[in-house]
């Protein structure tokens, strides 16, 4: 049938930016990629920056923070494509009992002795530090070799490793970033005394893919056990615990902004200082005897704060938390790579109160600290452990806000307590719950409000590899009674016939670090849900 004369008939080659961006906003991720195959011109308006950013905001699906102005169009996608793959692999229906989600083994590695620590970083980056060097194999070659793809990254001179940590984060521009931190034992000449020198180390990966270590700050200690590094947009923060003669342990925190290499010096923490600082400051809290359930120090650091708590329990009140808040110094710059300063300024806290009902112990950030401009109070979203007050060793995953009051007069609320005078105070309001997995810990922070989480089950689960996935942004930071989270269990993703241990992973690229034993090798497996 011959057209109307009256009718024009353009291609898709013809229409304009403006109108494409419209078509776009409709499209999903595949749509995107296979349209880049209708025509050259096509494929070059799949590559702008708009589409990738409106693309990322209007996404519902657990993905990194952004957009951010200093990501490109290739950032951005290279960001996307997988944790959408990811999601896509969660999601779908296999049709088994089980509910297993197909993966692809990415690597296999066989190796002997005894490791101090495996990390997986970036999801691209696997380190596995042994007692006298750290290695690195780089997932993004295609190499299924047990024995090849490794580069040693760091070898000991005289000493030996004791300890090893590499974490990830990202940073206030949307660039992710690794720091290492090493504890290596020595002596000093003839001397037969020990000594521990702690190391942090910012990871630089160059191009093609050289990893290289670049020193941040050393520190020495006669003795000194690091338990956990956490690592937030701004500071790396160490807790190590310090020996004691008199069993009270001295827990040390070292802080240090890897933008600025600036270290701050933060109070010691053993139970008899701070239980008496407690009591001193506290004239609301009914104290009893506190029995042996004192924990340490958990930190968190955000973008403007760093928090320090420490969780115990009281007969007549149960749970209960002090938290401190130190305000962080405004950066001079974001270079990673400005000369260390000289100075050691001493953080004093900004904030501080005793919050009931929670245990902070393996708490996290959710997200990131928001501004109420009309109060002058930042909010920062938790994850912490509530406890019911007839049940108190049956914690239950939570999540809420914590809120620093620009002065003690703001803070309305039964929840806290001030507890220094000039301070500002802290309160917490519980949101709701994060899963029925409460004893899960939550290795990876997130700084958007959204995540994922892997984790084996119990002991006796046979290998069986879980996962949640939350989004705790609904409802908006003053709006706590509306606020919903999203949250999808993934109850069996993963079912091995022997057990496996869940090492590492990277929450966003779905990329999962798990270790066997097989003889008399030591295994690691890297396997991709990204499919």
């Amino acid at each position: 049938m011959p057209l109307d004369a009256s009718i024009i008939v353009i291609s898709f080659n013809q229409f304009p930016f403006e109108i494409l961006y419209s078509v776009f906003r409709y499209l999903d991720i595949p749509d995107i990629l296979r349209i880049r195959r209708v025509s050259r011109y096509l494929n070059a308006f799949s590559h702008c920056r708009g589409v990738w950013s409106d693309t990322y905001r209007n996404a519902e699906f657990v993905r990194p923070p952004g957009p951010f102005p200093s990501q490109c169009a290739r950032d951005l996608e290279d960001a996307l494509v997988p944790s959408f793959r990811v999601h896509h692999s969660l999601s779908q229906d296999t049709g088994t009992t089980q509910g297993e989600k197909p993966t692809i083994k990415l690597r296999e590695i066989r190796y002997t002795g005894v490791d101090l620590r495996v990390s997986l970083i970036f999801g691209r980056f696997l380190f596995i530090a042994l007692s006298e060097e750290i290695r690195c194999y780089d997932l993004s070659i295609d190499l299924f070799d047990s024995s090849s793809g490794a580069t040693i990254v760091y070898r000991s001179a005289g000493g030996s490793l004791r300890s090893f940590h590499c974490v990830s984060a990202i940073d206030v521009e949307g660039r992710p970033f690794a720091c290492a931190v090493l504890s290596e034992v020595t002596q000093a000449g003839f001397s037969t005394l020990e000594t521990t020198q702690i190391s942090i180390y910012l990871v630089n990966v160059d191009n093609p893919s050289e990893v290289t270590l670049d020193l941040l700050h050393q520190v020495e200690y006669p003795v000194f056990d690091i338990d956990v590094v956490n690592l937030g947009p701004r500071v790396i923060v160490i807790r190590g615990q310090v020996p004691s003669p008199d069993m009270d342990p001295d827990w040390h925190l070292i802080a240090l902004d890897v933008n600025t290499r600036t270290h701050f010096s933060l109070p010691s923490f053993t139970r008899s200082t701070w239980e008496a600082d407690s009591r001193a400051n506290s004239e609301t809290l009914e104290w009893t005897a506190i029995e042996d359930t004192l924990t340490p120090p958990t930190s968190i650091s955000t973008l403007t704060h760093l928090l320090v708590a420490r969780s115990f329990y009281a007969q007549a009140t149960g749970w209960n938390t002090f938290l401190q808040a130190f305000t962080l110094p405004l950066p001079n710059d974001t270079h990673h790579h400005r000369p260390a300063l000289l100075s050691s300024p001493l953080l004093n806290p900004s904030h501080q109160g005793i919050i009931r009902g929670i245990n902070m112990r393996d708490s996290i950030l959710l997200q990131d600290a928001i501004l109420d401009l009309s109060t002058q109070d930042v909010f920062i979203t938790l994850r912490v452990h509530a406890f019911e007050p007839s049940r108190p060793h049956s914690p239950v995953s939570k999540y809420g806000f914590l809120r620093l009051a620009a002065s003690p007069s703001t803070s309305h609320t039964s929840h806290a307590f001030d507890c220094g005078v000039g301070l500002g105070a802290v309160a917490f309001n519980l949101l709701g719950s994060l899963g029925q997995f409460s004893r899960t810990p939550f290795l990876h922070p997130s700084f958007n409000g959204a995540g994922r989480v892997f984790y084996t089950l119990e002991p006796g689960s046979n290998g069986i590899v879980a996962g949640l996935e939350y989004d705790v942004r609904g409802g908006g930071a003053q709006s706590p009674d509306e606020h919903v989270a999203k949250v999808v269990e993934h109850p069996s993703i993963l079912r091995f016939s022997t057990p496996r241990t869940l090492l590492d992973y990277d929450p966003y690229s779905g990329r999962l670090c798990l270790q066997l034993t097989m003889g008399k090798y030591r295994v690691i497996e890297i396997l991709d849900l990204a499919v």
